[in-house]
């Protein structure tokens, strides 16, 4: 079956112009153009609706990737790369005139203005019979995605319904209730007009528009929005999430693994049952995009000037922007839940035949050994020993005398408790890792970017029944990931593994009965719910269930671009910061759940044919920006 990421992707202004550049927001002088010219077409517009996929790609791109998702949240925090620092420490410069807010607001704009056109003209250009209405459903589709992105992020925008036919200076602001109401017509358009097995790989569902669509219910149905949701929101999301789980083609993966083992260009991970939609890429430079996959840069830790390590493709150029936060590292069971081990590189095997450390006189196993390697090419060179504080197995003795070299998170020197983690040397989180790019400087990735997958359409409709007070069809699906989360009989672990949790070779035994709850993990005071760290401020079973499925999301998604959105629409970004983020405490506030209108577009907009004036972008603008 063709794959839609091989169909070479139409360069119209309307879908690339608003990529960072020296282009202000929506600058649209060629689009009449374009749209008088091609797009009275079927030929035209089938290209017109193969560069709208170019919008999701977008997502995974650049660091707006994670400065506008991850950073400043409970799961990460900043590594040595500190270049977009104040999206996690929240300092004064984060402001209108940010980069990223900018950039993500211009292209949801530019691609909705595409799905526009492609809703006014497809009724009108395709035949009766033929694929009018899966093209239509895919432009809803996008224009509710685009839109959705933009109410998570900004709250009310804008709402434009038809293409611009010329330059045009005036918008005003709609509310949030309205934003949320279009994506959410639009997206049951999608429903009712996708199909329900593409006709190439990668394109959109009956099940991508289902999934978005329940978790569209949900936002609305969340604290942020409680203002204007609706009484039948959460057994909305229940109905359209039960949809994918129950009636579609789309499954769990067997195992966690299989989601992330990245074998090579378009293998079994990206085409997994589990993989509802995708953002696709690929190796092929034509195909690249301006920028690639990046998300593969961002997440790793230094190890390229560690003795006997250089920089290599396998291993991934080092970015260092996000580093997991001591929350990341304690919410999972790490002896019982797969999940952890499955998302973290712990090992690095000596890789630079010029910087093998040797044994001394003070540190060898033998005197005969004195001045010889520690280990050679192709041994562990590197390990991280994630243990738990009060262990008391490592000492500065201990690393001192290991080869491999440890990286141990708690170690005792002298008595004291110490670690020689630090900014740059960390566990790096593996989900990412693209060992196929053309070389080892490349920033081009090559993996797909995880739009939807069934393991969230879960959490979904679990966190709407518990919601309603339904804890039993709430665990019903909540252990159904656990379960799988759990390693099975005989399932292979890492030597990190046993290490880090002192456990023999020989314990490979199942541990999915251990890995399931029952309510009262979500009861405060009980020792479940004392394992899953909640905030002081959790009261009662209701509030301790919502920190329960932050908590599980958590487990189950880690760093995979929801966090900040999440914990905005739950009101809990301010809590669980400043307990979580150190570096993120100071500066939080109830302003951040919002992001700022971009001062772009603040600048160019206009009413009545003249600029605002400063009082009329300020009501225009969010509170506290």
């Amino acid at each position: 079956m063709k794959r839609i990421k091989n169909i070479l992707f139409s360069c119209l202004m309307v879908t690339v112009a608003a990529l960072p550049s020296c282009k202000k927001y929506l600058e649209e002088e060629m689009v009449a153009t374009l749209t008088n010219q091609h797009y009275e077409t079927v030929e035209g517009l089938e290209s017109l609706v193969v560069g709208l996929y170019d919008g999701l790609r977008f997502h995974f791109m650049y660091e707006w990737a994670y400065t506008t998702t991850n950073y400043g949240t409970d799961e990460f925090t900043n590594g040595g790369g500190l270049d977009k620092i104040p999206f996690n420490n929240y300092s004064s410069t984060l402001d209108s005139r940010t980069t990223e807010f900018r950039d993500v607001w211009d292209n949801m704009y530019a691609n909705i203005n595409t799905a526009n056109t492609g809703i006014e003209k497809i009724p009108v250009v395709y035949p009766a019979g033929t694929t009018q209405n899966t093209r239509l459903g895919e432009c809803y589709f996008m224009r509710a995605f685009d839109y959705f992105k933009l109410v998570k992020q900004y709250g009310g925008v804008p709402i434009k319904l038809k293409p611009s036919m010329s330059l045009e200076t005036e918008y005003t602001r709609s509310t949030a209730e309205a934003t949320y109401a279009l994506v959410i017509s639009d997206f049951r358009r999608a429903v009712d007009l996708l199909p329900v097995t593409p006709a190439q790989t990668g394109r959109i569902t009956k099940a991508a528009a289902q999934h978005c669509l329940a978790n569209a219910y949900l936002f609305r149905a969340s604290e942020l929005n409680a203002s204007f949701s609706k009484p039948t929101d959460l057994d909305s999301a229940i109905y359209y999430g039960n949809l994918v789980i129950n009636d579609s083609p789309y499954k769990l993966a067997t195992n966690y693994d299989d989601l992330f083992r990245y074998t090579k260009v378009n293998d079994a991970n990206e085409t997994n049952p589990e993989m509802i939609l995708g953002a696709q890429f690929d190796n092929t430079e034509a195909l690249a995009g301006r920028y690639g996959n990046q998300t593969h840069l961002y997440y790793l830790s230094v190890y390229q000037n560690l003795p006997g390590m250089t920089r290599d493709i396998l291993n991934g150029r080092e970015f260092q922007r996000l580093r997991p936060t001591e929350y990341a590292m304690d919410i999972f069971n790490r002896k019982n839940d797969s999940r952890f081990y499955k998302s973290f590189k712990t090992d690095y095997i000596a890789n630079n035949a010029a910087t093998l450390p040797k044994w001394a006189s003070g540190n060898a196993p033998t005197p005969a050994q004195v001045g010889q390697n520690k280990f050679n090419v192709g041994d562990l060179a590197i390990r991280y020993i994630i243990n738990a504080k009060g262990d008391t197995r490592y000492s500065s003795e201990v690393i001192d005398k290991s080869a491999p070299l440890l990286y141990v998170r708690y170690y005792y020197d002298g008595g004291v408790q110490k670690t020689n983690w630090n900014i740059s040397q960390y566990p790096a989180l593996s989900k990412y890792l693209d060992p196929f790019r053309p070389n080892v400087a490349s920033q081009f990735g090559t993996r797909d970017g995880i739009i939807a997958r069934i393991g969230e359409t879960y959490l979904i409709v679990a966190e709407a029944y518990g919601r309603k007070g339904n804890y039993a069809d709430a665990l019903r699906l909540i252990n159904k990931l656990r379960d799988r989360a759990g390693y099975a009989e005989g399932e292979a672990r890492t030597e990190a593994y046993f290490a880090a949790e002192n456990l023999p070779a020989t314990a490979t035994g199942s541990t999915k009965a251990a890995m399931l709850v029952t309510e009262a993990s979500f009861i405060p005071g009980t020792p479940e719910a004392q394992a899953e760290l909640y905030p002081a401020t959790v009261s009662g079973e209701a509030d301790g269930f919502i920190n329960f499925i932050l908590n599980e999301r958590a487990r189950e998604m880690l760093g995979e671009f929801h966090r900040w959105e999440d914990l905005a629409r739950t009101k809990t970004l301010v809590v669980r910061a400043k307990l979580f983020n150190p570096e993120a405490a100071t500066y939080v506030s109830d302003k951040h759940l919002y992001r700022p209108i971009p001062q772009t577009f603040l600048d160019v907009n206009q009413a009545a044919g003249k600029p605002l004036t400063p009082e009329e972008k300020t009501a225009m603008q969010n509170p506290g920006w």
